[in-house]
């Protein structure tokens, strides 16, 4: 009983792998919205041009482009880091400027205010996930380990 309240149940492979599907989902989904409904990728370029987004152009196609693909990657577990890696950097980019414009329309009313409104976005739940692939792998139940197992065998 010490174990369990102290350690926690285990099951951290099904953890990770969970956190990795869920993750991977999200802008797997929302990657092949922005790519394929015309409603919503006219959204995203509205959105990239008001937040002063340099290369419009370019941007309106290889931002969701990379949220599908990498986010496709993480769900499956192939390649998990360098997609972790690549969907890290394109929410870092929307917390630095659409997640900024938000704080101030919360109006916070201190610094402790503040800091609770950045943790309440919904994109800073998403680095964290993203923290976790990269730190943690993508887990025993992945196109990854079955890569890694094999190469082992091969190996030995």
């Amino acid at each position: 009983m010490t174990d369990l309240l102290f350690v926690g149940v285990g099951w951290t492979g099904l953890a990770i792998t969970l956190n990795r599907i869920a993750v991977g989902a999200f802008f797997m989904l929302s990657g092949y919205h922005k790519l394929f409904d015309p409603e919503r990728h006219r959204a995203v370029v509205d959105e990239l041009k008001a937040l002063g987004v340099p290369a419009v152009g370019f941007n309106q196609w290889w931002v969701p482009l990379v949220e599908f693909a990498a986010g496709g990657a993480v769900l499956i577990g192939l390649l998990a880091l360098l997609a972790a890696l690549g969907l890290l950097v394109i929410i870092l980019v929307a917390i630095a400027t659409s997640g900024r414009q938000r704080i101030q329309l919360y109006k916070p009313i201190d610094e402790v205010d503040r800091i609770d409104d950045w943790l309440y976005l919904p994109e800073t739940l998403y680095v964290f996930m993203l923290i976790m692939v990269i730190s943690a792998g993508a887990g025993p139940y992945s196109l990854d380990a079955l890569i890694l197992n094999l190469m082992n065998k091969h190996v030995a």
